[in-house]
């Protein structure tokens, strides 16, 4: 299901007294994952600009001290919400045309855009936090925010490998024509989550068509 599809929070999220008692990796993990959690949230609240390691501690009902033992600022907490989700969100949207013959690729891609609007929907703090504030956070998010764009664009260029080594009509993009089919699906998602109030209930289904128009047009064969 989308919304089980993304999280930062470990299985164990809440520590029982006594917790020495539990391996050091158990009690980390978990720290961890509300620390990342947080992050995610405080940016999605403030922005990350106006995000602070104070406003993070207290969203993870942790320590600076243990906030300072796990990152070394919130630019590196942010960043490795950012990956964990990130690397999430690509295997999901792949999961989605595992059934189907590699010749279908039309509907493949249509079940991954499809799927990538049920997980940000299903997720708003994670949608508004990495494809919106993700821009104001740095060069090393901007790089980061990068590489995972290519892993997209890959992942499409491979839909369209697949279908043609199996005989389907299909034309196999370049590698910056897959990027900027990408690039343009962000920017379409980045756009409505926007426009939505952050109290308001995100809706991403006005953007599965358009989307799909544009990668399915850039396979097809002209």
């Amino acid at each position: 299901m989308p919304e089980d599809a993304l999280s930062l929070l470990p299985e164990r999220l809440e520590l029982p007294r006594g917790r020495a008692a539990l391996p050091e990796s158990e009690v980390a993990a978990s720290q961890r994952g509300r620390i990342l959690q947080a992050v995610s949230d405080e940016v999605a609240h403030a922005g990350f600009a106006g995000a602070t390691v104070t406003g993070i501690t207290r969203r993870a009902r942790v320590s600076r001290t243990t906030f300072y033992r796990c990152f070394s600022d919130k630019e590196e907490a942010f960043a490795a919400a950012h990956e964990t989700i990130s690397e999430q969100l690509v295997q999901f949207i792949r999961d989605q045309g595992v059934t189907l013959d590699d010749a279908a690729w039309e509907q493949r891609i249509e079940l991954g855009v499809r799927g990538l609007a049920a997980c940000l929907e299903a997720r708003p703090t994670f949608a508004r936090s990495f494809v919106v504030e993700i821009h104001a956070a740095g060069e090393r998010l901007r790089r980061q925010r990068d590489v995972v764009v290519e892993r997209h664009a890959r992942s499409l260029a491979r839909v369209a490998e697949l279908a043609a080594a199996s005989g389907a009509d299909v034309r196999v993009p370049t590698e910056l024509e897959v990027v900027g089919a990408i690039g343009a699906a962000e920017e379409l998602v980045a756009r409505e989550i926007r426009r939505t109030p952050p109290r308001r209930r995100l809706r991403l289904s006005a953007i599965v068509p358009p989307v799909v128009a544009i990668q399915t047009s850039l396979l097809r064969p002209v």
